[in-house]
């Protein structure tokens, strides 16, 4: 999570979605960054909006650019799964090391924090903030000049961070999977097809 003043944009990070390497370009524009999820990295708008309600004695918040990354669903469970099976994650109760896809997937529907819909983080139950541009995590190095342009920074070079591992593929689901992702994901791919657009 970016939260700049001087710029004036809010970055929500979003699991799995290009937010380390956001993070690590524009983090030194922004007077909070918060860029570990022990500590609120991946907080949705709902919670930010409550933490940060202070921001509007120095910023009202219809200025601030408030954008993040949507993905396509199939691409952002095999990301998260792929990336649990990476050794650092060894002994943790969410290691998907060895455990068949579609048990992570329907037993991490409801169990797992990270694996709630997208479009959750993105809503302001308060109504202060909202968001006015959601990239798309397939186009976002075309996307990503265009923010750094409407936010006053330019220049800014993207790189990627916190890669996931090829583990799984999508050739590696099977139907069942493919349904059951369509389905609880439905308002993600609605979002993703209808996602703001403020460029």
């Amino acid at each position: 999570m970016l939260l700049s003043l001087s710029h004036k944009f809010l970055f929500i990070a979003n699991v799995k979605a290009a937010s380390s390497s956001i993070e690590g370009a524009l983090s030194r524009h922004a007077e909070i960054a918060i860029r570990q999820t022990q500590f609120g990295k991946h907080e949705n708008l709902s919670v930010i909006s409550r933490k940060f309600s202070w921001v509007r004695k120095y910023v009202p918040y219809a200025d601030f650019f408030v954008f993040g990354v949507v993905r396509d669903p199939v691409d952002w469970l095999l990301s998260l799964y792929n990336s649990h099976s990476k050794d650092d994650f060894d002994g943790l109760p969410y290691s998907t090391k060895g455990m068949p896809f579609d048990r992570f997937l329907r037993e991490g529907f409801e169990k797992r924090w990270q694996m709630r819909p997208q479009h959750s983080r993105f809503e302001d139950e308060l109504d202060r903030f909202h968001v006015k541009h959601l990239a798309d995590f397939a186009t976002l190095d075309t996307e990503f000049p265009d923010i750094c342009k409407c936010i006053g920074i330019e220049g800014i070079e993207l790189r990627k961070q916190n890669v996931s591992p090829r583990i799984l593929s999508r050739d590696d689901l099977t139907k069942a999977d493919l349904e059951f992702i369509r389905e609880k994901y439905a308002a993600d791919y609605d979002l993703l097809k209808n996602r703001p657009r403020a460029l």
